[in-house]
């Protein structure tokens, strides 16, 4: 057995691949791929590579599809301590054409699908790219692209020395943002996620016997982390390229799995779908993060299921997460915190100031969120997001502070009131956004996704409804039935999309 008493990311990854080498790394529509598969594909990119002359150093792009032919790029660009550049899958040719030519990377490793778009290859050439196809699931295929066999002159992006990978923000409020992270900032993070894992103890590497569904887009901040830790606790996996209700319900009960993390949406869908609480019963909590959870989902699916939603938080300025709930606090506060993300983690701390000043609020209060965290260095970092802290420490989260709407100099906090909304019967989802006003400034527009088959309601009905909850102010001068709410690909709603759908 490979020593197991690793420092570096790399070292780490290496030695998981050689754990078990005949074991079922990866599952996909129950084609399996062994850790021995992941091994020899991940060697022979990093021969490929090193063939072409692509500097250690040097920024790396990898097409982040939930596929086992990416899991196996991953994992040959960690072990071998290559910087991770990844690329949302093609949306559309031109995007995706686009955003090659804009990353300026000597090299990128992508699906065969990826590379036939229509002007990819020719994107990639005039960006001077080497082009690794790599493609396949039992049987990983490996090659150099015949148009893109050579590192052109470009410019590339330069050498990126002490950092292991880049990640992407949800891109909810425009452009995702590209955040570095380094190596000692990522390895903490991922030891905090594995020994806090529902209680697990600290012990030695062997592959885990239960499996990590792996849903959430590895180009999304959370799916990327999810792969990493699967990869770091050498945990098998199972990928869906596609959320299915009923495929995440058998993969639930055939691999036995105690603990798996969902999106509110996602909860919502389960629900919906009618899952039977017998392909269920092997979990023990859900996690879910991302984006608010309606309390009466949260309520609905553990009574229906009889499993513990876990509610986490982060931050795009963080990876692995800043705070949650534990069983044990799910079992003392479940039915007086329901709105909460949880407590803090153990390696953080949280605090809320006012908006206009660095004044710490006291408990109760709603402020700007600041988290201080020595795996992201020694000074308290300000996020974007509203929220307040009662005094048991639990955190509750009250939209963004650039999301919030002044009405004629009356602040009005967007998630507040679509959570009033959301309460109508058959509304499946709201979202409320800001309309420019001659004389108010701003005012509150809003959309609303009805559940299938659901009786549409009139202005007036919900006009009359959020009055029963909201002071005037607060009330919606537009309610705008819309046939979906436009999402990024964690589903969360796309604040930009939506804009342009209500033509704002």
């Amino acid at each position: 057995m490979p020593s197991t008493n690793t420092t570096h990311l790399g070292e780490r990854i290496r030695a998981v691949l050689l754990l078990k080498p005949d074991g079922v790394a990866v599952e996909v529509d129950r084609t399996r791929t062994t850790w021995a598969d992941l091994d020899r594909a991940a060697g022979e990119i990093e021969r490929l590579l090193q063939q072409a002359g692509v500097e250690q150093d040097a920024p790396i792009g990898w097409v982040a599809r939930n596929r086992v032919a990416a899991v196996a790029s991953f994992a040959s660009l960690l072990m071998n301590g290559r910087m991770v550049v990844p690329l949302r899958p093609p949306q559309t040719s031109a995007t995706f054409a686009v955003e090659l030519g804009a990353q300026r990377l000597c090299a990128v490793l992508a699906d065969e699908e990826d590379w036939a778009q229509a002007g990819v290859v020719e994107a990639a050439a005039e960006a001077g790219t080497f082009g690794v196809v790599v493609s396949g699931s039992a049987q990983i295929s490996v090659s150099v692209h015949p148009a893109l066999s050579v590192i052109g002159n470009g410019p590339h992006r330069q050498p990126t020395p002490g950092y292991v990978l880049e990640r992407l923000t949800s891109g909810t409020t425009g452009a995702p943002k590209r955040i570095p992270v380094r190596e000692e900032v990522l390895i903490p993070s991922l030891q905090s996620a594995e020994h806090g894992r529902l209680g697990e103890a600290k012990r030695e590497l062997s592959v885990k016997r239960s499996a990590a569904i792996l849903l959430k887009p590895f180009s999304h901040a959370g799916g990327l982390f999810g792969l990493l830790l699967a990869l770091y606790q050498a945990r098998p996996m199972v990928l869906l390229e596609k959320f299915s209700p009923d495929d995440w319900a058998h993969a639930i009960e055939r691999h036995q799995i105690k603990s798996a993390s969902l999106v509110p949406a996602m909860i919502q869908m389960i629900l919906e779908a009618g899952i039977e609480p017998d392909l269920l019963k092997s979990l023990k909590a859900v996690r879910a993060g991302t984006a608010p959870l309606d309390p009466q989902v949260q309520v609905d699916f553990e009574e229906r299921y009889g499993v513990p939603v876990l509610v986490d938080y982060g931050a795009a300025e963080f990876i692995g997460g800043v705070a949650g709930w534990t069983l044990d606090d799910h079992r003392q506060y479940a039915s007086t915190k329901r709105r909460s993300v949880g407590r803090a983690r153990g390696d953080v701390s949280l605090k809320i100031t006012a908006q206009d000043s660095a004044a710490v609020l006291a408990p109760g209060e709603v402020g700007v969120l600041c988290v201080k965290c020595d795996r992201f260095g020694p000074d308290w970092i300000r996020t974007n997001d509203l929220a307040s802290i009662d005094e048991q420490g639990f955190l509750f989260l009250h939209g963004r502070a650039d999301d919030a709407i002044n009405r004629g100099g009356f602040k009005i906090l967007p998630e507040e009131v679509a959570e009033v909304l959301r309460r109508y019967p058959g509304v499946r989802d709201a979202a409320v956004i800001g309309k420019a006003d001659k004389r108010l400034g701003q005012v509150p527009v809003a959309a609303i996704e009805m559940a299938p088959g659901a009786v549409v309601p009139t202005t007036q009905e919900l006009d009359a409804f959020t009055r029963l909850s909201l002071t005037a102010y607060m009330i919606p001068t537009e309610f705008r039935i819309v046939e979906a709410l436009p999402r990024t690909a964690s589903m969360k709603v796309s604040r930009p999309e939506l804009k342009a759908l209500l033509g704002l």
